[in-house]
């Protein structure tokens, strides 16, 4: 079940894993063409597994919540929790600092699981969707295919202006939490 929404959605959640999988492919410069390749496909693969995981778990806590007697501040709730991510990226994107990364698979679950916290808050807003682990699968997809893709630009690239992907990934909360409050006006302008 393909939606721009969600497409959207699994961008904005990507940039921070994939930021992050850039900084460990650099970790990886001197290594083998193989072991760089393994070691690639791992990192993604954790990263996706976890945004995937956290979106779904999101999505049922959401679902749990939607349907007491909330209504209306649920989808409010949401709205602020993707403009409050919106600033956390345009904070970050302010404060970039360099980070040194190791490599081992304790810190890349670690630092997969922090990533995906913000996916788990997202995931909320997909509570009321009809079998939202599809959405979840497409974001997971998302992200496994954009961290690839940025520790294999890391091969190539010694620095990328991640100051900028954080600012897109602010627009595309904005515009998601712009996108729900538009579908309550009815509620703030009434008549």
């Amino acid at each position: 079940m393909f939606s721009l929404e969600i497409v959207l959605l699994g961008v904005a959640l990507a940039i921070d894993a994939a930021v992050v999988t850039f900084a460990i492919g650099l970790l990886h410069y001197e290594m083998a063409p193989i072991e760089k390749l393994k070691r690639g496909f791992l990192i993604s693969l954790a990263f996706g597994i976890f945004q995937f995981a956290m979106l779904w778990l999101g999505a049922y806590a959401g679902y749990l919540f939607t349907f007491s007697s909330y209504g209306y501040y649920f989808q409010f709730a949401v709205a602020v929790i993707f403009f409050g991510l919106a600033l956390k990226f345009v904070q970050e994107s302010v404060n970039v600092e360099e980070k040194k990364i190791e490599w081992g698979i304790i810190p890349v679950i670690i630092l997969a699981f922090a990533t995906s916290i913000d996916a788990m808050a997202s995931g909320v807003s997909l509570g009321t969707m009809p079998r939202a682990y599809f959405a979840a699968i497409e974001v997971g997809l998302i992200t496994f295919l954009t961290c690839s893709g940025f520790y294999f630009l890391s091969q190539f690239f010694r620095q990328i202006p991640d100051r900028w992907l954080l600012r897109l990934s602010a627009v595309i909360f904005l515009l998601l939490g712009g996108q729900i409050f538009w579908g309550l006006k009815h509620i703030f302008f009434k008549g």
